[in-house]
């Protein structure tokens, strides 16, 4: 009995962890052709205020199991999360610099009273 406690306290968050992985990794999968889509239309129109999502190339909002909102304005990506990302918001900015283009990502992380998942968020949303 007391071998399963242990093998249950050890294995129950790491499988919770992987979990949590495994779901952010789809809200990333999911803003890939995004983030590429809204570079190619800041450099085409000298500026990220016109890429909106649905317009100018950029795909418009979708939705994912895990992703239950989504919004594309002047470059911005916003995420919000559902199911096992419950209370998870992810908002993508590009930085913009006129003489080279987008020169990288700033990414913010939300989450109410749940650490384990902000950290997760952070790990996965690793952006320059």
């Amino acid at each position: 009995m007391g071998i399963i406690a242990i093998l249950s306290a050890i294995g129950i968050p790491a499988y919770e962890n992987y979990l949590r992985k495994a779901a952010l990794t789809d809200l990333l999968q999911t803003f890939v052709p995004y983030r590429t889509a809204i570079e190619l239309c800041a450099l085409d129109h000298g500026g990220l205020t016109p890429c909106d999502g649905g317009s100018n190339g950029i795909p418009s909002p979708t939705t994912t199991r895990y992703l239950s909102a989504m919004s594309v304005a002047k470059g911005v990506v916003t995420l919000t999360g559902q199911e096992s990302l419950n209370g998870l918001g992810v908002t993508l900015t590009p930085t913009w610099d006129n003489a080279e283009g987008v020169t990288g990502w700033q990414r913010v992380c939300t989450i109410t009273g749940n650490s384990a998942l902000q950290q997760a968020c952070e790990d996965v949303f690793r952006v320059k």
